[in-house]
């Protein structure tokens, strides 16, 4: 049977969503620079005019572009939630559930089957996370650099430079959010990494509270994060991945309840 997952159309709206955000906001970095070369040649002012308005015009997309995105990956994020509940605990509250999204159906459904689950998406969430990081620290050093450089040599109008720092700004907020989701991320799999080895000396029935703090405190931090993970990354390790998965739950010994 094809694997299947009812929330992933959406993830890829999300995806598309913030492709056209990055467009705006490349476009934009080019134009900044060719303001400021007309400012400093001190030619074309109309053009420099009209491509003020423009760069501000795209500014405004990519803001709008971006919030749009994180607003429908907050919604689908609670269908992937009420999914991840149906395969742990055998419910339906999705209405309709994946199919082999999940690698744990020899587990039975219970509280331990969602530990595991999460102890998974804790992984994959992890790995991904760190393979996005150098491109994202590139691109904002990269623009910010950019904007803040323009936006200094240039004529300095106001409106301009409020519009042009503004971006920068919220490229350096986005960035700091990652970094501190990546931190997260690495302490929340290191937690489960902790509860699943001392798993091996007892019965999980005391580890219970432990074992729900952890999905609470992974869970948090997807929901404060709002960072979609780069689906071409998964992709490209899936089958890595899903063989360091099967390594890991041999050596946790991670078996049927």
């Amino acid at each position: 049977m094809a694997k299947f997952a009812p929330f992933e159309l959406t993830y890829k709206t999300v995806a598309r969503l913030n492709n056209y955000a990055d467009g705006f906001l490349y476009l934009s970095t080019c134009i900044s620079v060719a303001i400021t070369i007309l400012g400093y040649l001190d030619r074309y002012p109309v053009l420099k005019s009209i491509l003020i308005g423009t760069n501000i015009l795209f500014i405004c997309m990519y803001v709008f572009l971006d919030n749009r995105a994180n607003y429908i990956f907050t919604k689908v994020e609670m269908k992937r939630r009420l999914d991840w509940l149906d395969n742990s605990f055998g419910t339906n509250f999705s209405g309709k559930r994946s199919i082999e999204y999940f690698t744990n159906d020899h587990i039975s459904p219970g509280m331990y089957k969602l530990a595991v689950n999460c102890f998974e998406n804790s992984y994959h969430t992890q790995f991904i996370i760190n393979k996005m990081l150098p491109e994202i620290i590139f691109k904002t050093c990269f623009i910010v650099l950019v904007f803040v450089c323009s936006a200094y040599f240039g004529n300095r109008e106001f409106v301009r430079m409020f519009f042009d720092l503004s971006l920068p700004a919220i490229l350096i907020q986005k960035l700091i959010k990652v970094l501190f989701f990546s931190i997260r991320m690495a302490d929340v799999l290191d937690r489960f990494k902790l509860l699943f080895n001392n798993l091996m000396q007892s019965g999980f029935e005391k580890k219970e509270p432990e074992a729900l703090r952890d999905i609470l405190e992974y869970e948090t931090a997807l929901s404060w994060a709002s960072t979609p993970l780069d689906s071409s990354i998964f992709n490209k390790n899936m089958d890595t991945l899903a063989k360091d998965w099967e390594e890991m739950k041999l050596q946790y010994q991670i078996k049927t309840l």
